[in-house]
């Protein structure tokens, strides 16, 4: 590969969206595998695709390593243009969508875990079974990397909760609340208790997760605000991990109160602080128009909402 493109003419006759698409996943995954995982096709197929693609623009696209891929700076080029054009066929079938009366097409849509578990599962389900025609593909991130995927439309919507200023590029529409909960055993000294603050709880042996999670970042600031310091005595990858060591009764694990099961047979105590009752949003990006589908689910997960 020379750096020499051919020209655009020949380009149109060899070049295919299917092909654009696996290019796409690639540089969203960072890895050929997860990305031919992801599209349901073998990682070999993914690959030769890549390659041709490599060889008519006359560029390498990707930097291949052991640990993955990363784009090249005409690899950056190549994948800003590629995201334009499926947007624009998305939008052509929304519009196609909106003729034939039928709701049809494919949504983004990022969110954490917490509201994915707790509301964001039964929602889809019940809008899927109303809107049949529509595919919804379900990426679970932090809500940083949420904020990112939403500005840089490589997702139609997100949710998650708020933080504590607003996300500047996008557009907010309410959602849900959740309440923060301690979770404990019921043998617990606090578990009797109608309600308990953060500031006990801080005294306690308590049980985190990793800490750029949003919700770990913001009971960090909230123990700053109080001259203390949130340091919890285990730190595990997730919140079932954390569940499990309250179940051996190591500790106490505040967690979103709709990740708790009544199966689990924990103890939930509400924490009383203001900042502890969470408003859940959906979060677009601003000025785009969005696909009918994306505009369909926005409606149906906020009533309220004028997209």
């Amino acid at each position: 590969m020379d750096g020499k493109p051919l020209n655009p003419n020949s380009w149109i006759r060899k070049f295919d969206l299917m092909t654009l698409r696996l290019f796409l996943s690639t540089k969203e995954e960072g890895n050929i595998q997860r990305a031919s995982t992801r599209e349901r096709i073998a990682a070999s197929a993914v690959t030769r695709r890549i390659q041709e693609l490599e060889e008519t623009l006359g560029f390498q696209l990707l930097y291949r390593d052991p640990k993955g891929t990363t784009l090249t700076d005409a690899g950056h080029a190549v994948a800003r243009c590629a995201e334009t054009v499926m947007r624009a066929i998305e939008t052509m079938r929304s519009d196609l969508s909106e003729l034939s009366g039928t709701v049809q097409g494919n949504i983004r849509v990022w969110t954490t875990e917490s509201v994915l578990v707790e509301f964001l599962a039964d929602d889809i389900g019940r809008f899927i079974a109303a809107n049949p025609a529509v595919d919804i593909e379900l990426q679970e991130d932090q809500s940083t990397n949420i904020f990112r995927a939403v500005s840089a439309a490589r997702a139609d919507i997100g949710l998650c909760a708020e933080p504590s200023e607003p996300v500047p590029g996008l557009v907010t529409f309410r959602y849900r609340t959740d309440q923060l909960v301690a979770v404990m055993v019921p043998e617990h000294p606090l578990s009797t208790r109608a309600s308990v603050s953060f500031a006990e709880l801080l005294d306690a042996d308590l049980i985190g997760w990793v800490d750029t999670s949003a919700l770990m970042r913001s009971l960090e600031q909230a123990a700053i605000s109080m001259n203390r310091e949130f340091k919890p005595r285990y730190r595990v990858t997730s919140p079932e991990g954390a569940r499990s060591l309250v179940h051996a009764g190591l500790g106490v694990s505040i967690q979103p109160e709709g990740m708790v099961r009544p199966q689990d047979a924990f103890a939930s105590v509400p924490l009383n602080d203001p900042w502890a009752t969470r408003k859940l949003s959906i979060y677009v990006q601003e000025g785009r128009q969005l696909p009918l589908a994306a505009r369909k689910l926005i409606e149906y997960l906020s009533p309220e909402s004028v997209v």
